[in-house]
């Protein structure tokens, strides 16, 4: 939690405990003793007078609440949004009174508005949107909760193993009877030494109101925590990646706490299959040759894609590293469009894949069937925001043929291009990233051209263009295999909760009508020992 506040507050509280470190250092009975104490005095005023001055010159800043802080890697654009109502919550504290952060029935009535605001963005149809959590969601949700403050509690809060529920209690009139005891020790301090008056007035006017304001920033910093670390997960409960109870979530994102303030510390445990790229494109743009140049050879295809009649799967170890990659090349559309079969192809590959690779002509000027796909597969992934769309790479094939056409001599640095043909290339790369700009600003130019001896910027850029958005690939896998999960052998579980919850009703009937035949044990043992010559 220390980082959360900012290096205004850090100076400000080290410089009102520099002068108790100090006096504890050379030992106040010590200086008491030997009459140095009078020529200490001026370090507690002095230092006080320091901290006025500097909180004076120093003016608070707004309070920094963690707008930028990454996301969780398995949040999908959808709970990114939830988090902005979160946010919304956190920007409150600049009108907070201390009253409230200090009011446990304000946090509560707090909880209550952010689940109900959270609710009603993921079902904004529903006339109850909390009515549309299930119950082992919301169970889940307390469980991974309470988990998480039981660990807070037992690993940070000093003396929470000791301090009973009612010392807790007695707790909150602290700064009350700390304020009667100041004042005392003030009283005693002065009668003992009058001169402590100018002590006590330097403090009432520099250190009093420095103090306030760090109080209430303390209180800021907890109430900046406590809607976060609620709000997180509200998100993951309303997700529906609760749906399959904590432990479930727990194995394959890790801990809710990792998850919610080190993500990238946080990583899943459930091994999902591996990460399958789709290369999408029109007839002709080189997807099967672009497949051959990838894996090195001439290959045949492994298998084909479940449900479909002409999407083929291949596997693509990546050359020096561990990664595997599935490639599924799907049927090429004509430039006049997709027919339905072929969007229906595609989109079932969109559905079985973490990755898309957007596979262009460079020397084609027909793109309007691209677009035209390219949207149908957002309207998709708009239309199921419980999975993370995976990343888009756009591959620019045939840079071969481009202007001029005879001219091949790679390599072509295209990025500051001086010939002829680097200027065509980076032209066909800025007119492609325009037009799709809203799907990947990634457009990798290749020549794939095997069978002419025709290869470049496959290994050197395509591969690495991949390999830098894996993460993102590797994160949309583990969701798409885990809600697969959630939703694999829902009639068996529902057959074995119904095994489970008769053979406990039958127990219970059972011991139920055998006690009243039998004799409670206690009548039983008196009446053999009554009978007991």
């Amino acid at each position: 939690m220390f980082c959360m506040f900012s290096r205004r507050t850090v100076t400000l509280s080290i410089l009102i405990l520099l002068p108790l470190l100090a006096y504890l250092g050379l030992g106040a009975y010590a200086l008491w003793q030997t009459g140095l104490f009078a020529w200490t005095f001026w370090i507690v005023p002095v230092f006080w007078l320091i901290t006025w001055i500097v909180a004076v010159a120093w003016p608070p800043e707004r309070r920094q609440i963690q707008i930028d802080q990454p996301h969780p890697e398995h949040f999908t654009p959808r709970d990114e949004e939830a988090m902005a109502i979160v946010r919304r919550y956190q920007e409150q504290i600049d009108v907070l009174s201390p009253l409230q952060l200090t009011d446990p029935q304000f946090y509560f009535q707090q909880t209550l508005h952010l689940s109900r605001d959270i609710a009603a963005f993921y079902h904004p149809h529903a006339n109850d949107p909390i009515s549309s959590l299930t119950v082992p969601e919301v169970l889940a949700a307390t469980r991974l909760a309470v988990d998480d403050m039981e660990r807070w509690m037992l690993d940070s809060v000093p003396g929470s193993r000791l301090v009973t529920i009612r010392q807790w209690q007695w707790l909150q009139h602290a700064p009350k009877w700390a304020k009667r005891l100041q004042n005392t020790a003030w009283a005693v301090s002065v009668l003992v030494n009058p001169v402590n008056v100018l002590k006590y007035f330097t403090s009432e006017v520099t250190v009093g109101p420095v103090s306030q304001e760090l109080q209430t920033e303390f209180l800021a910093a907890v109430y900046l925590r406590f809607v976060r670390q609620v709000g997180f997960y509200l998100v993951e409960m309303n997700s529906g990646r609760l749906r399959g109870g904590a432990d479930l979530y727990r194995r394959t994102f890790g801990s809710p706490e990792q998850q919610a303030y080190t993500p990238q510390a946080a990583r899943p445990s459930l091994e999902p299959e591996p990460v399958t790229v789709a290369l999408i494109g029109q007839v002709k743009a080189g997807k099967s040759s672009l497949v051959n140049a990838l894996v090195g050879e001439r290959v045949a295809k492994s298998d084909v894609l479940p449900e479909t009649r002409q999407v083929n799967r291949y596997r693509l170890t990546v050359p020096e590293t561990d990664v595997v990659l599935t490639l599924l090349d799907t049927p090429g559309y004509a430039d006049a469009g997709a027919t339905k079969q072929q969007l229906d192809e595609v989109k079932q590959a969109a559905r079985e894949s973490d990755m898309l690779l957007l596979v262009l002509d460079a020397h084609s000027p027909a793109r309007s069937a691209d677009r035209a796909v390219m949207d149908e597969l957002q309207k998709w992934r708009t239309a199921h925001p419980e999975l993370r769309p995976g990343p888009i790479v756009i591959c620019l094939t045939h840079i071969d043929l481009l202007s001029p056409m005879m001219e091949w001599s790679p390599p072509y640095d295209w990025r500051n291009p001086r010939s002829r043909k680097e200027r065509s290339i980076h032209d066909a790369v800025e007119h492609v990233r325009g037009l799709f700009s809203d799907v990947s600003s990634e457009v990798v130019p290749v020549c794939s051209d095997i069978e002419r001896g025709r290869t470049a910027r496959i290994i050197e850029e395509l591969l690495p263009a991949l390999l830098g958005v894996l993460t993102e690939g590797q994160m949309a896998a583990v969701l798409r295999t885990y809600h697969r999960e959630l939703d694999r052998g829902r009639f068996q579980t529902l057959l074995s909760q119904l095994q489970s919850s008769g053979k406990f009703l039958l127990q219970m009937w059972l011991e139920e009508r055998l006690a009243t035949f039998l004799p409670p044990a206690d009548s039983a043992a008196e009446k053999s020992r009554s009978e007991t010559p």
